[in-house]
């Protein structure tokens, strides 16, 4: 599915292509720290609760798995993905502000790709087993990753890493409830959500890639096994 928005300008207007890789800068180097006037943030939908109850309960229209946290249906979905044994279901739930720098720059410009006050948006991945036979997962469970169709750089989008921010919305970056331990068996039907954040522009053309590698008998990563999904939506 490929749902056509309207591009904001200037937003990634970057003039050099860097090579991004997590906890690190475009060019090597951490960002100096710098701020921008704070954007007025969003209203968000009113969140669901993150407590770790109501093991293997429905949330929604959603069953959720007994070790996942509860699955919050809040904000617009914006569309889905599927892959050959599970689906993702896309929500847009809130916007904010950034709390802090990033630690990626343009390699060129050495501007801060993610500066402190700059608008960012939540979205929430809802992923539920659609095959008929259970899915053990590990700690990295299934990841979904957001890019802008127009994003300059190699990697991903930096995000605001604060778990302030998620708990704020009602969301969780992990997914899964304290003490619980892997495998995490996504049985037939069950479902879990977990959620991320990057640089907002309303409108925007994204791109939504979903990864599921099960766990193999001996809690190892089953790469023989791996499935990808994807589709693009546009931001509201």
């Amino acid at each position: 599915m490929k749902i056509t928005g309207v591009a904001l300008a200037g937003l990634l207007a970057l003039t050099a292509c860097g090579t991004t890789t997590a906890g690190s800068t475009t060019d090597g180097s951490e960002s100096s720290s710098s701020s921008s006037a704070p954007a007025s943030p969003s209203s968000p939908a009113s969140p669901a609760s993150t407590s770790s109850g109501g093991a293997g309960t429905s949330s929604g229209s959603y069953k959720v798995a007994a070790w996942a946290l509860p699955v919050s249906e809040a904000g617009d979905k914006l569309g889905s993905l599927k892959g050959d044994s599970f689906s993702v279901d896309i929500y847009q739930v809130a916007t904010d502000v950034a709390s802090k720098d990033s630690m990626f720059v343009d390699k060129e410009t050495k501007e801060n790709l993610l500066k402190k006050g700059d608008p960012i948006v939540y979205l929430n991945y809802v992923v539920t087993n659609t095959s008929s036979a259970d899915i053990p997962l590990s700690h990295s469970l299934v990841t979904p990753k957001a890019k802008y169709t127009d994003w300059k750089y190699m990697g991903g989008m930096p995000s605001d890493s604060s778990s302030d921010g998620y708990k704020k919305h009602g969301l969780s970056s992990s997914g899964v409830k304290l003490k619980e331990k892997a495998p995490f068996v996504l049985k037939p039907g069950e479902s879990f959500n977990i959620a991320e954040n990057f640089a907002y522009a309303a409108g925007k053309e994204t791109e939504i890639e979903a990864t599921l590698t099960p766990a193999a008998a001996d809690g190892k990563l089953d790469h023989d096994k791996k499935e990808k999904a994807e589709t693009t939506v546009s931001l509201k």
